[in-house]
């Protein structure tokens, strides 16, 4: 049987919250009289959850193909996994300076530094998220329709922290969120969420199971496409505990005296304006003509070893648009898949996903990519804005 990779699997496996239609209240949840929270408890208790600890089981139509020990302080980049897939055992340990990740059968440390403003995770907007879904749920009972975009909570792949954070993977229009009572896992009551995507998007029908106590998503489940068919992805935390004391040393590793070391620095720099992004950049950065629907968000500027990269985000209340450039890593010949163009007589890859149009080409020494969620034409036209060099 053909197993699908991880990362497609939590591509595909998002856990889907709304943020439009804040509305607060309560409604009673059957014989238990179980209420919802209202966005203010949510909003308090999610600030009051500092670390979790679980062992996080994903199986494939019920057999288990990855499990994750794993402890993280919430909202940040510290914490340490163990993970066992495919007969092999990873250990990821991460501060917020360093990153460890031991392959045991190979006795390899791959050891990352990270530079000072490489952050972590910002828990606020996790934070809206519930906050939003509850508020939908509670105002409209179990028939939480809406004509808005939502956006997801994503779950990271394997060997991560199984930390779920804000952000934006795929959007959906006109979703339903609908309440499907209370179910014990593993020993804790949950709230139990099932969201259908509206519009024409292919994304799969998904269920969550939210604690009842600190609304802390303990289980995740999604049907995908593969090649023999639909197969149903199950996440489960178990044994999870929320707020455990946390062990001195539990955030550093001591490599095996005869391991391989390999290292890399890891930095990147946030900006406010593109002047502020130009400013701090050898490479000249895009200038970059995009809808007037669209504002400038935020700049970045990444270094990998000294191999660089920068990013322009634009966005608005329901689309974001991303263009980078960065130096070579590979040569374009090498995109197999996607739609052959030309961008000011460079050959380009146009690609469409579930989650948006990308648009990658080289040019000058550099290679610049348009990825957003835009048509394939407002993405050329915004790729054809951008001069060479």
């Amino acid at each position: 049987m053909h197993t699908p990779s991880i990362s497609r699997m939590y591509l595909l496996l998002v856990v889907t919250l709304a943020v439009s239609g804040l509305l607060a209240g309560c409604v009673s949840l059957g014989s238990q009289q179980t209420t919802l929270p209202t966005e203010e408890a949510v909003e308090q208790t999610v600030d009051e959850l500092d670390t979790v600890e679980a062992t996080i089981v994903s199986s494939l139509d019920g057999t288990a193909i990855s499990k994750h020990q794993t402890v993280f302080e919430f909202g940040t980049e510290r914490r340490r996994a163990r993970t066992q897939a495919s007969g092999s055992e990873t250990l990821v340990v991460a501060n917020e300076s360093v990153t460890w990740r031991y392959d045991r059968a190979a006795n390899t440390v791959r050891l990352t530094h990270h530079g000072a403003d490489s952050g972590g995770r910002n828990t606020t907007e996790y934070a809206k998220v519930l906050q939003s879904m509850f508020g939908r749920l509670s105002a409209n009972g179990d028939d939480a329709n809406a004509d808005g975009v939502l956006n997801p909570l994503i779950l990271p792949s394997t060997g991560s922290s199984g930390q779920p954070y804000a952000g934006v993977l795929e959007q959906f229009t006109d979703a339903s969120l609908s309440y499907a009572g209370t179910e014990a896992v593993d020993g804790r009551e949950t709230f139990v969420v099932e969201i259908v995507p509206g519009g024409d998007t292919q994304a799969s029908n998904m269920t969550m199971w939210l604690d009842q106590e600190w609304y802390h998503p303990i289980q995740w489940q999604a049907t995908i496409s593969g090649e023999n068919g639909p197969q149903t992805v199950t996440t489960t935390l178990r044994n999870v505990t929320f707020n455990p004391e946390i062990p001195a040393g539990t955030f550093t590793f001591e490599p095996p005296a005869n391991a391989t070391i390999v290292e890399r620095t890891v930095t990147s720099q946030s900006f406010d304006s593109r002047a502020d992004l130009a400013a701090a950049s050898e490479m000249t950065i895009p200038e970059p003509s995009v809808p007037d629907s669209l504002a400038f968000d935020s700049g970045r500027r990444f270094n990998d070893n000294g191999t660089v990269r920068t990013s322009l985000q634009y966005t608005n209340e329901t689309a974001t648009l991303r263009v980078t450039k960065a130096d070579p890593r590979g040569d374009i010949e090498t995109l197999t898949e996607g739609e052959r163009l030309e961008i000011n007589g460079q050959q380009a890859i146009g690609q469409t996903f579930d989650s948006g149009t990308s648009l990658r080409w080289s040019c000058g020494g550099y290679r610049y990519s348009v990825f957003g969620d835009i048509s394939g034409e407002t993405a050329r036209a915004v790729g054809e804005s951008i001069d060479c060099g």
